[in-house]
């Protein structure tokens, strides 16, 4: 296993862009818990303590490409 993991304005960010990608209007954002800031970063809170509680190997995500995360999972097996 390994855990991903990546800055909570960056969720924020792709989250948004999900939303308005798939037709939300501007009022639906303002008010979806799906964008709320403490939220995410209790997400990510969580998993960082899932990822400690079983010793996964944590990867940040925040600004690299797929490609450089897919190429270091590789490289941890």
């Amino acid at each position: 296993y390994v855990g991903l993991t990546a800055a909570p304005d960056r969720l924020v960010h792709i989250r948004r862009n999900r939303l308005r990608a798939d037709n939300h209007d501007g009022k639906t954002l303002d008010e979806n818990e799906y964008l709320d800031q403490e939220k995410i970063e209790e997400e990510v809170r969580n998993a960082r303590k899932m990822f400690a509680k079983y010793g996964w190997p944590v990867i940040d995500g925040t600004k690299r490409s797929v490609e450089e995360v897919a190429a270091e999972i590789i490289s941890l097996y």
